[in-house]
């Protein structure tokens, strides 16, 4: 389907094989490329490599559709149901949205320049062993529904897809004020003319300066409806020694999620996930058995950052009419996701509850 877009974008997710011609596509389980119709391999570079980060002072004042080899010019399209934009898959002529299914209109495919991406981390678990996790998983969970966990499942297809993330490192100085607050034990009388011990705390000021580094606090990049909540924000466990320097190969035979919030957006959600390290070391510096801090002055240094393709393999199966949305890390192959609670099990589980309670309470009285 011709959809009026002249780039060279959907051919670089095109690799010809050298001997027949045909189009390779990453496989995870040769963690190479391979070719859909012979089978050859082409060995790719995953040398581990040191990261080097990009200057957020430097780059900020830069508008995003800057020129320069930091940014690259691809083809985006973006689902009306949910706004997800990926890229467009090459030679296609009807293509659905990886995270809520709805056909995507190919002609509405734009180009555009972005911030082109720094690292990766390659896919290592395939759509096959994603599907056995699965069923382990679901497998583990009580409450499922026993068709379920036996494997009646109407299920989407895995589709492998890259999601972009916006890294940062940061040196930050906090001068802070608040009191120190110190256990002691005393005397007293009670009413009954008792003599009782208690623990009074008692309030000194305290203020001073720490330091804190943060390495590699990692902030999702994508739109907000795409993955639910408790999903996205699960999907933590990388191990970043596996990063690769970015190149177009790996993303052969997969679709990436473009950004749609820049490093400058996503800085203010990375103070926040820096806030709980600096509020603990606030909290050290002042010491005693508690603390009360009234104020903290951040003063964040050397910030630097990064942009990350993580890959993770996403599906949806249909219960009772109700959609329910996973993922599989597709680095280290855990799951993630929702599934439905079977009501028979829970009221027995009530019921038991309440039972062991009304024998306890009749072996007590």
């Amino acid at each position: 389907m011709d959809t009026g877009i002249n780039d060279a974008s959907n051919d670089a997710l095109q690799t010809k094989c050298k001997a027949c011609g045909g189009f390779m596509q990453y496989s995870p389980q040769d963690q190479n490329l391979k070719c859909i119709y012979c089978g050859s391999i082409s060995e790719l570079e995953k040398t581990p490599v040191e990261i080097k980060e990009n200057s957020y002072e430097k780059w900020e004042s830069i508008a995003a559709e800057a020129d320069g080899d930091n940014y690259v010019q691809t083809t985006e399209i973006r689902c009306r149901q949910c706004g997800a934009t990926t890229t467009m898959p090459a030679n296609t002529s009807g293509v659905k949205c990886l995270f809520c299914g709805t056909p995507l209109i190919l002609n509405e495919a734009s180009v555009k320049r972005f911030w082109q991406p720094n690292y990766l981390i390659p896919f290592k678990i395939s759509d096959k062993v994603s599907r056995d996790n699965f069923g382990k998983w679901i497998g583990k969970k009580w409450f499922a529904p026993s068709n379920i966990k036996k494997g009646g499942l109407d299920m989407d297809n895995f589709k492998g897809i890259y999601l972009p993330y916006w890294t940062y490192d940061a040196h930050t100085q906090t001068s802070y004020i608040g009191e120190r607050g110190v256990h002691r034990t005393e005397e007293y009388t009670n009413e009954k003319g008792e003599k009782q011990r208690r623990t009074v705390t008692d309030w000194y000021p305290a203020s001073g300066v720490v330091t804190v580094d943060f390495d590699d606090i990692m902030v999702p990049a994508g739109g907000k409806n795409r993955l639910p909540d408790g999903i996205l924000n699960s999907l933590n466990r990388w191990n970043m020694v596996e990063c690769v320097p970015y190149r177009k190969e790996f993303l052969a035979g997969f679709t990436t999620e473009i950004y749609e919030r820049d490093f400058r957006d996503c800085l203010a959600d990375a103070k926040v996930q820096m806030e709980p390290g600096i509020n603990s070391e606030v909290r050290n510096d002042i010491g005693g058995n508690e603390q009360r801090i009234h104020t903290m002055d951040v003063e964040y240094r050397d910030i630097m950052f990064k942009l990350l393709l993580l890959p993770i393999w996403v599906s949806a199966f249909r219960y009772k009419g109700r959609p329910y949305q996973f993922v599989v890390n597709g680095s280290t192959g855990e799951v993630l996701g929702q599934y439905p609670r079977s009501t028979s099990k829970i009221i027995l589980v009530v019921v038991l509850i309440i039972l062991a309670l009304y024998l306890l309470f009749r072996f007590l009285a």
